[in-house]
């Protein structure tokens, strides 16, 4: 709880361009879900000091006062009506419960654990989710910027091969297909300007920040926690906070389960009391001390459940399984994290090795390119043939900003996975 609340005193002001760590910190200081977390865990704080209130005494104070009919042996069965009060000031203090006490105790300072834990592993969500968001924008704006290019190239070789064709020296073949593929491309364009203007509505609905793309800025990859996935995995296993969420719920069905044994047990309270009253069993004598009755007692009460339909023995029964499920949600949350951070670690891996090549392919294309333009310039190249290595020097393009995105993406990942994210954020955004 504590590390949440630091990170959201060291958010630095928008003014320009804001980094994808400032993005991160201002959304986990006002997104809904992190606060609703936080109101969840002050209210099971609260309710500790109702499970410890059974450790203490109880005090009740009682009046009554009012009019009494009764037939009685003590006013010989006659009929009396009188005016009945009587007061009691009454102790009670458990002594024994079975352990019922301390085990709801310690049922609800793991709710109180697991709420803390849930606070921490719904903002790794969020921060993830934002971090996604941002990067999105990134990616997109890149896209529909190699993809207005592409469409400026299209049309200066339309205008070409048209200019050619009116001439009567070039063919209309030429001119149909080059047209045909300069539609294409307006349309990938508006593709790419819708999904831009998407994931700009996406970042505002997780961050509540009005961004453009020039607003933010690509961040660039540190070291990661670990350099080999079994080190990696072992982190995750370690920090992750949604393995930790799933751990204190353990913890607090256990402390469930032992709870259920305290009906097997007696019960023993200590009670004191002390009592007046006046005008009772019918007896009405005004000025008689007689009628008038006071005292006090000091008691120690026994009750011992003996049999109650077996619904102690399914109960307890039941929290068992509630324990074993639990655990199953462990073993679960583990192999998650666990394929989780193995595939984030292969994406990055990989897309390392693939932007390797994809720089090769893109440095051969543009040498492609530059031959042909000279050659078209002597006429060994026609303008369809320099249209075709234009497209695919940009589909090669694409993929190089679509693979450095997704290694991004990986590396941010690895961080959530791992438990690091937050703290990364933390360190650099001071």
């Amino acid at each position: 709880m504590s590390y949440y609340l630091s990170l959201c005193l060291i958010i630095p002001t928008l003014l320009h361009a804001i980094s994808i760590n400032e993005v991160v910190l201002k959304t986990l200081q006002t997104n809904p879900q992190i606060q609703t977390k936080q109101e969840v865990y002050l209210s099971e704080k609260e309710l500790l000091g109702v499970a410890q209130s059974d450790y203490l005494p109880s005090i009740d104070l009682a009046y009554t006062l009012g009019s009494e009919t009764t037939q009685t042996i003590a006013n010989a069965r006659e009929k009396v009506s009188v005016h009945r009060q009587d007061a009691s000031v009454t102790l009670n203090q458990n002594l024994f419960t079975g352990f019922d006490t301390v085990h709801r105790v310690d049922a609800q300072k793991a709710l109180i654990l697991s709420a803390s834990k849930q606070i921490k592993s719904t903002a790794n969500f969020i921060s993830l989710e934002a971090v996604s968001a941002y990067l999105t924008i990134l990616k997109n704006n890149e896209l529909h910027n190699i993809a207005q290019t592409n469409v400026d190239v299209h049309k200066k070789y339309l205008d070409q091969i048209k200019e050619k064709a009116d001439a009567g020296v070039g063919r209309i073949s030429d001119y149909k297909q080059t047209l045909s593929r300069f539609q294409n491309a307006k349309s990938i364009f508006f593709l790419t300007k819708r999904n831009y203007h998407n994931s700009l509505s996406s970042f505002k609905r997780i961050t509540n920040i009005d961004v453009v793309a020039k607003d933010l800025i690509k961040p660039s990859l540190a070291p990661l926690p670990a350099q080999t996935i079994e080190e990696l995995i072992l982190i995750a296993i370690q920090n992750n906070p949604t393995i930790h969420v799933n751990q204190a719920d353990i913890k607090f069905s256990e402390a469930v389960l032992n709870r259920s044994n305290a009906a097997f047990y007696p019960k023993v309270d200590f009670r004191a009391q002390n009592y007046w009253n006046k005008n009772l069993n019918g007896i009405e004598q005004p000025g008689d001390a007689l009628v008038e009755e006071n005292g006090y007692n000091l008691l120690f009460l026994l009750t011992y459940n003996i049999f109650n339909g077996l619904a102690d023995t399914s109960n307890k029964e039941a929290n068992r399984h509630k324990v074993l499920e639990q655990n199953n949600n462990l073993v679960d949350a583990k192999r998650f994290i666990i394929a989780s951070t193995t595939i984030a670690w292969q994406t990055f891996q990989f897309t390392d090795k693939q932007l390797f090549h994809i720089d090769k392919n893109i440095e051969a294309s543009a040498q492609t390119l530059a031959n042909y333009q000279e050659e078209n310039d002597l006429g060994r190249r026609s303008i369809v043939d320099l249209l075709n290595i234009e497209l695919e020097y940009n589909a090669a393009k694409n993929r190089k900003v679509t693979a450095e995105y997704d290694r991004l993406l990986a590396y941010y990942e690895i961080l959530s996975h791992t438990g690091k994210l937050l703290e990364t954020m933390s360190a650099h955004a001071k």
